[in-house]
């Protein structure tokens, strides 16, 4: 969703749709790296034996994944 939000923004204040998407790379950028970093950190909790992982995550995983993706549900 926030990517077609702020690709709209773009698309309809450009004078040129290159320019725009020239804008959106630069604007998402940093926000999609960092959304893969988390994502591949929590993934490393996949590694641990099961019967750990699935403790902690039933214990905590909500939690977890809460404090880690905080950020997206902020609003603005």
């Amino acid at each position: 969703m926030e990517d077609a939000v702020v690709l709209a923004e773009l698309l309809g204040s450009a004078d040129h749709i290159e320019d725009a998407l020239g804008a959106y790379v630069e604007r998402r950028r940093p926000r999609v790296d960092w959304v893969v970093q988390q994502s591949r950190a929590m993934s490393e909790s996949l590694g641990m034996p099961p019967g750990i992982r699935n403790a902690a995550l039933r214990e905590r995983g909500h939690a977890m994944f809460r404090q880690r993706f905080e950020p997206l549900f902020a609003v603005p």
